[in-house]
């Protein structure tokens, strides 16, 4: 993959189109928030295919289906209530996602769960996104100590089997992870 967006944000159409999310297919999203990404993945993959959104707080959950809604791709969002960090923590059937994104939660989480119970519902085949602060310092994000570094993220991926596919840049705060199930 290339480069992503040098700008500070994210544009997450973008982001989509360069990681070649196409139509018909499934992304989940574990740690969803608002649906900053759901949306526009659910513009690429269309009717045929699904978005799920997971998260533990009710009002991201309530705005994430809010903004489906206005968008007019609220058939294709669906979004999840659950503790990631529980036994099959996203609650969905294994096996089911072409695309699992964690985007900006390992730092707030326990990094090794999260990543399994991505493992865990992404397809063979599939590619779990990683997209997190990087640690160094910066004007947005979270504290650098609480950060959680890219060498920390491979080390827990070898452990999972999961084989490094790609490494990108999707923001000057952020370092992003593509890793083969």
């Amino acid at each position: 993959m290339s480069e992503t967006s040098t700008a500070p944000f994210i544009r997450p159409e973008k982001f989509w189109r360069q990681l070649g999310l196409r139509a018909n297919q499934t992304v989940v999203h574990l740690g969803c928030g608002a649906g900053f990404y759901l949306i526009p993945a659910a513009k690429i993959v269309g009717k045929a295919g699904q978005v799920i959104g997971v998260d533990i707080l009710p009002d991201m959950l309530q705005a994430a289906e809010g903004r489906a809604r206005r968008e007019g791709v609220d058939s294709i969002v669906r979004t999840v209530r659950s503790n990631l960090e529980g036994k099959r923590g996203s609650g969905l059937d294994q096996k089911i996602a072409d695309w699992t994104l964690v985007a900006n939660i390992l730092y707030q989480a326990d990094p090794a769960k999260i990543l399994g119970e991505a493992a865990r519902v992404t397809k063979p085949g599939g590619t779990i996104i990683v997209v997190e602060w990087d640690t160094i310092a910066s004007p947005l994000g979270p504290p650098v100590a609480t950060r959680f570094a890219k060498q920390q993220v491979l080390a827990i991926a070898a452990k999972l089997k999961l084989k490094l596919q790609a490494e990108f840049n999707p923001s000057p705060y952020h370092y992003g992870l593509l890793l083969a199930v």
